[in-house]
């Protein structure tokens, strides 16, 4: 069974070496074996190791041969089918399930190779210093998040998700990447060696991703610290080596250069879209250069904004990206123009008809977009690109201060006086509560040309010191990546904004999982219909400072009711505004919003062709022989029992007789182990589900307990390779056990999926539509967990209408994935197994839909083994 061997190195500092282990083995490690590699020390950590010697293992080097080499001879130390993780000894592990959450992200999709983590920097700080990097072929000076800042810790970038690169003072690196890609390039003494193991990765189709769900410590250049300028010797010449390989290759895999022209302050829309845009078209093979479009003060902390603004810019870049607002007439600087734009009015300025078209394409969020550009005269080529929220800050997940009195918390947030109207927030929220109910309104005054009016507005409006059921928020101006902790430490988010516009504020809100209130107008009247509470409007109304521009008038009877409802259904509307936030902030994201304006940029042919991708890695393509270790998949009455008993007359095992189950429905067995069983029925008890009710989510607790409890059942059948194991419930949990598999076998169980409700609708008293849709539940995730994965096909109709040859078959097919040890029995033992039988004529009321139909269909050419699983 695989395990995974902790791979620490050591060379001197023996009070951080010792801090690491300490720490490291106050975790979860199962089936997990640290190596430490003693680099030549000097020091006393050649003696101190002695003391942990029960609880690791020890690799002496005689001298300290860096880090690439040091790490390499701890490689070759582990057992040849464990994954490894690479770990500096100046790491502190803060976190007790840290490895199991790294197993999770790494299985989690066939291509994931390579697994970092989210890494903190020395305490107090709490400074993010790794979220998964980035390296520019400017000057090649790798960035260790994405994003190119330095932040506070706000449990930001939550997800597993792909990046160019990680830092190897942490990686999880799997045993099929490592026979693939191989070890890590001794042409590097220390420094780079992770970017090109990365990138040499990508070459193949492997993916580096951070673990979103895993933080740890890491106090940097531990061991080389106050060298005497040893480290800055060891990464010159790296960065020199890394250079000749790398530079030129990156400065090529670019398209064309797009200038983004824009504003990264204010307004609040325009500057989000810039800071969180750019650098996500970067990375997507577009050399991003910026020039704003008006005069304002750059992010001194932002890398990568600061690396665009500073970028040379041909006289004619391929594409030029206007992102501002329309009253600054930006005009576009590159052979391609393009304007990403939206009204706060339902009409448009005849300068702005003039100005957009000037532009060879138009981008806009939403069809009333659309409509008002077109009804106002623009007749320029327009295309909706949805503007999304930046969900890797934006989530219910966000550490933020309640109300210590526990009060029901309204924010409001004003950028703009008259657009935004927070004066008839306040009026309706003083209309709805009186002054002793638990509620309160919080106004936050944007930094910005308007705050000091805004003031001068509200400040009349407040409550008297000591009864602030109304307070205002002013003055601060806190960093944009902090902003989501606002709405997360309130209850809901009220507006009165009368724009028509794109408003992120909304957007942001629902991401949060807060109830929102607010007008559905505009670009936000489906959003509010589907995702809030929606205010209606009175009428339109003139906006003084846009002669000729027109908007809604918010109804303040229709706010007050509002806001009303959602403090009386607060509950309901709580745990509706948590469901629909991820669904939400999936659909509406800045990363889909990136592909779909890279699309649109590339639409002018001034930008070159993008790069054939790379197909992706699959471990089970890999010219190694299958370990003999066999998992049978398939929704329960498909006929797994059956083909058990197959695999058992040809020789593989499937445990001890007396543990094997029998039922009722199957008195000869069902060849499933009882403890295994057990696992999995406890652990979908632990999620709150069961075999019919299939839970969607599931504590990580539980994992952890089904993973240990499984390992345990795996290592009783190791000795007796070639072994199986099959129960229906592994189809939805099979994911989970892939850590401890080395180089499985899949075998897929398929029935027509008629047959199987008709039995469910028999055996179980299941609706043909309930029984059909667990099947399709069951079927996919079968197939997911196992995409990329070593595996074959079996019709139950098949073998029953012909067991000899069907069997026969799946013994070549086996046979030809290197598992080794089976014979083919006697068609007479074959066939007193399985009775051989006619075509069976599935039940005629029971119909598939179209997303059962598809699925069936992929199984059936066998396209689904190629990991095109036809969509839901």
């Amino acid at each position: 069974m695989r395990g995974a061997a902790l791979i620490v190195l050591a060379w001197n500092k023996w009070a951080l070496t010792r801090r690491c282990l300490d720490t490291l083995l106050e975790g979860d490690l199962q089936n997990a074996q640290i190596i430490v590699v003693d680099n030549g020390s000097d020091d006393e950590t050649t003696v101190a190791l002695d003391t942990y010697s029960k609880q690791v293992r020890i690799v002496r080097l005689p001298e300290n041969l860096g880090f690439v080499r040091g790490m390499n001879a701890g490689i070759d130390a582990a057992h040849e089918d464990d994954d490894v993780v690479l770990l500096n000894n100046d790491l502190v592990i803060v976190q007790r399930d840290w490895l199991n959450r790294l197993r999770d992200a790494a299985y989690s999709s066939p291509e994931n190779g390579i697994v970092g983590c989210r890494m903190l920097g020395a305490a107090p700080e709490n400074l993010l210093y790794h979220l998964g990097g980035f390296i520019e072929p400017d000057r090649l000076w790798g960035q260790q998040t994405e994003s190119g800042k330095q932040e506070l810790d706000v449990n930001q970038f939550p997800r597993t998700r792909r990046v160019q690169c990680i830092a190897f003072a942490l990686a999880y690196i799997r045993r099929d990447c490592l026979q693939r890609i191989g070890k890590l390039d001794e042409i590097f003494h220390s420094y780079y060696e992770d970017t090109d193991y990365c990138l040499r990765a990508a070459d193949s189709g492997i993916a580096s991703v951070v673990a979103g769900a895993v933080t740890l410590r890491h106090v940097q250049h531990g061991s080389t610290q106050d060298d005497g300028g040893f480290r800055e010797r060891l990464w010159k010449r790296s960065h020199a080596s890394f250079a000749a390989r790398w530079q030129d290759r990156l400065s090529n895999a670019y398209r064309g250069t797009v200038l983004w022209q824009g504003l990264t302050r204010f307004p609040h829309a325009f500057a989000q879209l810039t800071r969180g845009l750019l650098w996500r078209l970067d990375a997507r093979a577009l050399r991003m250069a910026y020039s704003e479009a008006a005069p304002e003060l750059l992010d001194g902390e932002d890398f990568r904004l600061e690396l665009a603004a500073e970028r040379s810019v041909p006289a004619q870049p391929e594409v030029a990206l206007i992102c501002a607002p329309g009253q600054l007439l930006t005009p576009a600087r590159g052979r391609f123009h393009v304007a990403l734009a939206f009204s706060e009015w339902q009409d448009l300025p005849r300068s702005w008809v003039d100005h957009y078209n000037r532009f060879d394409l138009l981008l806009v969020p939403d069809a009333f977009q659309a409509g008002v550009f077109r009804q106002a005269g623009v007749t320029t080529r327009m295309q909706i690109v949805p503007l999304g929220i930046d969900r890797e800050y934006c989530h219910p997940e966000v550490p933020a201060q309640r109300n210590p009195q526990g009060r029901f918390v309204f924010l409001s947030v004003a950028e703009d006086l008259h657009r935004d109207a927070p004066d008839l927030v306040i009026t309706a929220f003083r209309r709805s509560f009186g002054p002793s109910e638990p509620v309160e309104l919080v106004v936050y005054v944007c930094p910005g040309d308007d705050e000091s009016v805004i003031r001068d507005v509200l400040d009349p409006l407040m409550d008297a010191p000591g009864e602030a059921r109304v307070r205002l928020i002013a003055g601060w101006g806190h960093p944009a990546y902090e902003r989501a902790q606002l709405y997360v430490a309130a209850d809901a988010y009220a507006s009165a904004r009368r724009g028509a516009g794109w408003d992120p504020f909304v957007r942001e809100a629902i991401a949060c999982g807060r109830i929102v209130v607010a007008p559905a107008y505009g670009s936000q009247d489906a959003l509010l219909r589907n995702f809030g509470l929606a205010v209606e409007a009175h009428g339109i109304a003139r906006d003084p400072a846009q002669p000729g521009s027109h908007w809604s008038e918010p109804d303040t009877a229709s706010l007050a009711s509002r806001m009303r409802e959602a403090f009386d259904d607060r509950e309901e509307l709580r745990k509706a505004a948590s469901s629909n936030a991820s669904e939400f902030a999936s659909r509406s994201n800045l990363d889909l919003t990136a592909d779909c304006l890279a699309l649109e940029l590339a639409s002018g042919s001034t930008l070159r062709p993008a790069a054939p991708i790379i197909p992706r890695h699959r471990p089970g393509d890999l010219d190694l022989a299958g370990s003999g270790q066999i998992v049978v998949l398939g929704m329960h009455r498909s006929g797994t029992s059956s083909v058990g008993g197959v695999l058992s007359l040809l020789g593989a095992w499937p445990g001890p007789d007396e543990i094997l189950l029998r039922g009722a429905d199957n008195p000869r067995g069902h060849f499933e182990h009882g403890e295994l069983h057990m696992a999995c029925v406890q652990r979908l008890q632990a999620a709150g589900g069961d075999w019919k009710q299939p839970p969607s989510n599931c504590p990580v607790a539980a994992v952890d307990a089904f993973r240990q409890a499984s390992a345990a059942i795996l290592d009783t059948l190791e000795p007796k390779r070639p072994w199986f194991i099959k129960e229906p419930r592994l189809c939805l949990l099979a994911r989970e056990l892939l850590p401890l598999l080395t180089r499985p076998v899949f075998i897929h169980v398929i029935r027509d999926p008629s047959e199987v409700a008709d039995s469910l609708r028999r055996r179980d008293g299941m609706l043909a539509k309930e029984a059909l849709a667990l099947w399709e539940a069951y079927t996919r995730s079968a197939f997911a967990a196992s995409d990329g994965w070593q595996r074959v096909i079996v019709d139950y109709n098949a073998l029953i209408r012909d067991p000899s040859n069907t069997t026969r078959k799946l013994l070549e097919e086996l046979h030809t994935l290197g598992i080794r040890g089976l014979r083919m029995p006697t068609s007479e033992a074959i066939e007193a197994w399985i009775e051989p039988s006619g075509d069976r004529i599935p039940a005629d009321d029971i119909q598939l839909d179209t997303s059962q139909s598809a699925l069936l269909a992929s199984i059936n050419d066998r396209s689904i083994l190629d990991g095109k699983m036809a969509e839901q």
